[in-house]
């Protein structure tokens, strides 16, 4: 029995925003080794538009090539649009991450729209699939870089929505302003929705808050947490967001608290080192 779980977003978050296109080949491997920790739930890629996250464009290719392991894992891809769950459909992608935020301005600068047209274009897209096999992230759930903090009518209103396209809704902390306060705050703002709440935290300014903040979460009754191996990535077109939780901090933390994940520091010990030589970011 486990008392949380590890969901690895490196071959996606981890790798997006690197300077260094990573061969396909070093992607397939990457989730391979992965694989060989007990980690069960990864995020294989995104299939978003080439030209602006270039070190996506093969995301198709390898989830193809590593698709072999969807009997025992879950494997996602995070997508936009409908485009992308139709790219997804052709190779074989059962689980779909989608995104938006409770910020108004953010969906209009990163997105395009406003948060209704965000949210109309995702039931529309997702038609057919259901609701178990989409995860929803609400990016800047702990605080937007263009309008500051979130107002609560509105992150009620992204609650509701998230919780009527997925059963799994990722608080994000984009640009690492999350603290154990606001961490409580906001999850007692779930307590409605029928969802399972998951957290992406992000680094911010403040040194050693991660471990504060990881505490605060699962208190709170989160018990599913995104990591990168490496501590790899972060938001390519967020200002000011700082890096991911490694995964190895993630399962160090659990282990110093007494709780069980399906991985340990053992485990990830070479996976770590494979990044560290193989990996460039």
């Amino acid at each position: 029995m486990i008392d949380f779980s590890v969901y690895e977003v490196g071959p996606r978050d981890g790798l997006q925003s690197s300077d260094t296109i990573t061969p396909t080949a070093k992607k397939v491997e990457l989730i391979e080794k992965i694989v060989k920790t007990g980690i069960k739930n990864i995020e294989v890629g995104s299939l978003v538009n080439p030209d602006k996250v270039p070190n996506m464009a093969d995301s198709g290719i390898v989830f193809e090539r590593v698709k072999y392991l969807t009997n025992t894992h879950n494997l996602a891809m995070l997508v936009p649009n409908r485009k992308g769950v139709e790219r997804g459909k052709e190779v074989g992608v059962k689980n779909f991450n989608v995104f938006f935020s409770p910020s108004e301005q953010f969906n209009i600068n990163n997105l395009g729209r406003s948060t209704s047209s965000v949210f109309g274009s995702y039931c529309n897209a997702l038609s057919g699939i259901a609701k178990e096999n989409v995860r929803v992230y609400l990016s800047t759930a702990f605080g937007c870089p263009y309008i500051g903090d979130i107002p609560q009518n509105a992150m009620l209103k992204a609650l509701e929505w998230a919780d009527a396209l997925g059963t799994t809704v990722v608080l994000c902390d984009t640009v690492g302003k999350a603290n154990p306060t606001l961490i409580h705050k906001t999850m007692k703002l779930t307590e409605n929705i029928d969802a399972d709440v998951a957290l992406h935290l992000h680094h911010g300014f403040r040194k050693g808050r991660m471990l504060d903040n990881l505490s605060a979460g699962f208190d709170s009754g989160v018990i599913q947490f995104d990591s990168s191996i490496g501590g790899m990535g972060g938001c390519p077109f967020i200002p000011g967001s700082g890096g991911n939780l490694a995964t190895e901090q993630l399962v160090e933390w659990g282990e110093k608290e007494g709780l069980k994940c399906e991985t340990s520091s053992d485990e990830l010990n070479s996976l770590v080192k494979y990044v560290n030589a193989a990996i460039k970011f």
